[in-house]
């Protein structure tokens, strides 16, 4: 396992490195990652290049034991490549170009770059692919973060119409996938088929836009490809990963992560995108990135001060670097480089702070650090080789989180909204989900959760009733089985290809505004005390299926909202609104119980996480306490205590921030 931080080496005066990588190796780090800025100091002229003060730097960490991740510095071309292909910047959808002073300022279509890529990842890769120091690579840079991944150049142009050609093969067969009848916009040739840029009424056809989502991932991915195929044919042997965005979704993360030998993941969790700072979404982040390959991974950024750029986020509390190293490694992650070492005194991110701040200090962050090194040295034996596996699953589906962004259905509405209320309930729970692809094996699976599966193809719907027919048990939601795999609504009876599984039809449907709620009574209950929220199916049971809660407002009053139906040996449900919180955890204790997806053991309180790694007959469990208030907590009896080598306690107190870790 893998522990440290990234290093700006190029950023800082040379005789700073060894007093750097001193209180690194004091610190317990062995890796450091290097160079994915660092074009200019490689090649600061076409075909210039210089390695002699990298060398410099990697023998400095390789005298203190510390091994090294290199950076391909393909996110940020120079300017001297930018001046010589102007074409090679990114346009909005507006036509703009996206210019040069930041990062992520070219276009993976491009036809020039991929010759400066291959030259400067060659001769890195060259000169470092016997280095006894150099554990791998990392391709690039947050490849899909904040809207770097689409662009409506004319190159994106050609090479859009390439590839519907190659997925169409004709035009009356693109014009018929994509139902252009309407509005008179049909295409005679692929020549007269532009990017989707901005139009009168700011909409564009939805199979139109879900196919250039579709082309746009697929072009970060061959990208990435070149860079991989340059690095593999050197050197084989060194692993290689990408530092990926977790609930991003710009990119279809796991056709990204395939090639890759190890997923990455950059995790902030005082950086949550528009929600209050939380645990669960950083867990979120975990989970997903886990699911990517259905591996352990690497953390290529974990945040260890203020994060921002022109304004600051919330600064970390003592304790709290502590707690969110152990939820990463209770998750899965088998190397964690806080992101950065040393805060920048130059540049846009001088105010994304590091473990040490602008002087270059020692501070309370480097004590805090240098103290789970320590702790970490004891854990390492018991973590090497094992892994996290759970009993439930939640399948988070690229092209529907796509679809969701592409038309809401209910201003504002996210898929992952839904997603991470499921995982909520688990973590809650304290116990575990995992998330997966829907081309996932799901026989492993007790549980199956289907957040928003409207745009379904019949291999997937095929894979499902073979699940559920075995002895699986599904829970599916609104708007399953809506749409085509080109985007297209439907013809039939929703939910459509699931009415045999569901043992439902849906008659009517409609959203509930932001803001509002509609009354919902579980099958037994006198009084209506749940909420169901956002939107509302009017289900009529079909066959055999049973109605578990009901709807109890409305002209609806009456009609199911959660139904359950046997089919084979197994359980579907269907949920035809979003739950409330209570509602939610409700249904989610009866299927769990149903179902067998249990914790081993509980906690009584949501904001403390239970976690576990398995390897063979040995589990590793971490009690993180991420609430204010100290709590006691009654674990399994003969567990052994591994940070204080002792037997456990028969009640253990956790303070705010506090961490139990134990073995059995």
């Amino acid at each position: 396992m893998y522990f440290g931080a990234c290093y700006y080496a190029e950023h800082w005066p040379e005789e700073r490195w060894e007093r750097d990588a001193e209180l690194m190796r004091e610190a317990g780090f062995n890796l450091v990652r290097l160079t994915e800025f660092a074009w200019n100091r490689i090649e600061r002229t076409e075909g210039n290049f210089t390695f002699d003060w990298l060398d410099r730097c990697m023998d400095t960490f390789a005298s203190r034991g510390i091994r090294v991740i290199l950076g391909t510095p393909t996110a940020s071309p120079p300017k001297w490549i930018m001046d010589r292909h102007p074409e090679m910047y990114k346009r909005d959808m507006y036509g703009h170009v996206r210019g040069f002073g930041t990062r992520m300022h070219y276009c993976f279509n491009s036809e020039a770059y991929p010759g400066y890529v291959r030259k400067i990842v060659g001769a890195m890769t060259e000169r470092y692919k016997d280095h006894p120091h150099v554990v791998g690579w990392q391709i690039d840079n947050e490849f899909g973060c904040v809207d770097t991944t689409w662009c409506y150049c004319d190159t994106c142009k050609v090479a859009f119409q390439q590839w519907l050609k190659e997925k169409y093969a004709t035009i009356d067969a693109l014009n018929e996938s994509w139902g252009t009848i309407v509005w008179n916009n049909m295409y005679n040739s692929f020549e007269e088929i532009e990017t989707p840029k901005l139009t009168v009424y700011q909409l564009h056809n939805p199979s139109y836009q879900l196919d250039f989502r579709r082309f746009s991932s697929d072009a970060v991915c061959r990208f990435q490809d070149i860079q991989i195929d340059v690095i593999r044919s050197a050197a084989p042997h060194q692993t290689i990963t990408h530092n990926m965005m977790g609930t991003f979704n710009e990119i279809d993360y796991y056709k990204l992560a395939q090639p890759l030998d190890v997923a990455g993941l950059d995790v902030y969790p005082n950086f949550p995108d528009n929600e209050p700072i939380n645990p669960y979404t950083p867990a979120l982040h975990h989970d997903m990135t886990r699911g990517f390959k259905q591996a352990n991974y690497w953390i290529l950024e974990h945040q260890s001060g203020t994060p921002g750029a022109h304004i600051l986020k919330a600064t970390p509390k003592p304790g709290e670097l502590r707690r969110w190293t152990y939820q990463s490694i209770a998750r899965g992650a088998d190397a964690l480089l806080y992101f950065r070492w040393r805060t920048a005194v130059v540049g846009a991110e001088q105010h994304w702070h590091g473990i040490l701040q602008h002087s270059g200090v020692p501070g309370r962050k480097y004590e805090e650090v240098r103290h789970v090194g320590a702790e970490l040295n004891k854990l390492f034996p018991y973590l090497e080789g094992s892994t996290v596996r759970h009993n439930a699953a939640i399948v988070r589906c690229f092209e529907n989180d796509w679809v969701f962004d592409i038309q809401p259905h209910n201003p504002g509405y996210k898929y992952l909204r839904g997603v991470k209320k499921y995982h909520r309930y688990f973590f809650e729970k304290h116990t575990g989900v995992d998330v997966i692809s829907p081309e996932a094996d799901f026989s492993g699976y007790r549980l199956l959760i289907l957040p928003h599966l409207a745009l379904v193809d019949e291999s997937l719907a095929n894979k499902i009733y073979r699940y559920v027919e075995a002895g699986g048990t599904v829970v599916m939601d609104f708007r399953a089985g809506a749409k085509l795999p080109d985007n297209r609504m439907r013809s039939e009876v929703l939910p459509g290809p699931f009415k045999e599984l569901l043992g439902i039809e849906i008659d009517d449907y409609g959203i509930i505004a932001e803001g509002e709620e509609q009354k919902l009574r579980f099958e037994g209950d006198a009084v209506a005390d749940y909420g169901a929220r956002v939107w509302y199916d009017v289900i009529q049971p079909r066959g055999a299926s049973e109605t578990i809660a009901e709807f109890a407002s409305d002209y609806f009053a009456g009609a199911p909202a959660v139904t359950r139906n046997s089919h084979g040996r197994g359980q579907a449900y269907y949920i035809g609104t979003e739950l409330g919180a209570a509602a939610l955890t409700r249904l989610l204790d009866l299927i769990c119980e149903e179902t067998g997806a249990l914790p081993e053991w509980s906690v009584d309180h949501p904001e403390v996480e239970v976690s576990v790694r398995r390897r063979g007959d040995r589990s590793v469990y971490f009690v993180i306490n991420h609430s204010t208030e100290t709590v006691e907590v009654v674990p399994p009896a003969g567990g052994r205590h591994l940070l204080e080598d002792r037997q456990l306690e028969q009640v253990e107190t956790l303070k705010p921030n506090d961490v139990l870790i134990y073995s059995v």
